[in-house]
């Protein structure tokens, strides 16, 4: 039994983890008075954990083996990135040669700096299929497929922690293999895509993620250049519980409206947003002095207008192009037969 096209929870879990990248993007711009939104240091540990978590969620072996999955992530993840990644240097590069856009002091190669997850992400899915394949070729008893696995994942876990910031990501894709294979066995074995999640899960995560966050060192984490202040075990623990709460209390609500919409379409509001920050603190510059004020009301009402376009971007890249924005394949996937 395949599970449902959309399963409504996992989008909501999906716009709560891009809301929070939107909200860390703008706060990075001077907004919430300090730079930093609330309750910031506790998000962070479960931001990007939750997408690697999530990815593993949805692995599955097709029919096709190896050469359908490849194909598939090729189109999910591959083609928005190329898509997006020669849009957007493209438009930096006219941008910065041809126009008088400088002389606001605003930094438009930052348009695409979001792009270094789908890199990452089609890396760990790579190095997870040859795994998994590799592994299915050894033994096919489950239970010994998905400790190989396990062991293989925290392997290049370790090394990717002490690679440090390499070329292309490869360092943070490594370093974040345990969490992709965590959200693997989460639905390889407590079939959670198909299940009711007790609420209770919920409320016992969440305070667990206290306790550790509380009582347990926390660092700095940034993924993006592989380099964490937290031990490696800590990484992982509060990574992985943070993620599951999520996803428990987002099995509750199940859906909010516009939370839930961001998270059917991540992709594009993940290419597109860091667009609209940078345009919207241009313009900035050129409003009365009242108007260029960062504090908690501003920056709600920033982060309003932000997501407003981020939803407009997503209702016309789905609607005009979704071969490159991961809504409908652009390399055909040959049918299997029965």
């Amino acid at each position: 039994m395949n599970p449902p096209d959309r399963i409504e929870y996992i989008d909501l879990a999906k716009g709560i983890c891009i809301l929070l990248v939107v909200l860390d993007h703008i706060s990075n711009e001077g907004y919430f008075s300090d730079g930093n939104y609330p309750l910031n240091e506790i998000f962070e540990q479960m931001r990007m954990p939750l997408y690697f978590i999530l990815s593993g969620l949805f692995f599955k072996d097709y029919q096709g083996g190896i050469r359908e999955f490849l194909l598939r992530k090729v189109n999910r993840i591959l083609v928005p990135y190329l898509f997006f990644f020669l849009l957007l240097r493209g438009s930096s590069w006219f941008v910065r040669n041809y126009t008088s856009f400088a002389s606001t002091g605003v930094n438009i190669d930052s348009i695409w700096s979001p792009l270094w997850f789908l890199r990452c992400l089609f890396i760990m899915n790579i190095i997870f299929a040859l795994t998994y394949y590799g592994v299915r070729r050894l033994t096919s008893d489950k239970l010994t497929q998905d400790i190989l696995l396990g062991i293989s994942m925290f392997a290049f876990g370790i090394a990717g922690y002490y690679t440090g910031d390499v070329p292309l990501n490869i360092g943070s894709a490594m370093t974040s293999m345990p969490l992709l294979w965590a959200g693997f066995i989460l639905n390889r074995r407590l079939n959670v895509l198909q299940k009711r999640i007790p609420w209770w899960w919920a409320l016992a995560s969440s305070l667990c993620l206290f306790v550790m966050l509380h009582f347990t060192y926390m660092g700095e984490l940034y993924f993006f250049r592989n380099t964490y202040s937290s031990p490696l075990p800590i990484l992982y623990i509060t990574g992985f519980s943070g993620s599951l709460a999520i996803l428990l209390l987002s099995s509750v609500v199940k859906r909010l409206p516009v939370i839930s919409y961001i998270g059917r379409y991540s992709i594009i509001v993940l290419c597109t947003h860091r667009v609209i920050i940078t345009l919207l603190v241009a313009v900035r510059h050129f409003l009365p002095e009242p108007f260029q004020q960062t504090g908690h009301i501003e920056s709600l009402i920033f982060l309003a207008i932000t997501i407003a376009f981020s939803m407009l971007c997503c209702w016309l890249l789905k609607k005009h192009l979704p071969w490159f924005t991961a809504q409908k394949d652009l390399l055909k996937i040959p049918a299997n037969k029965a």
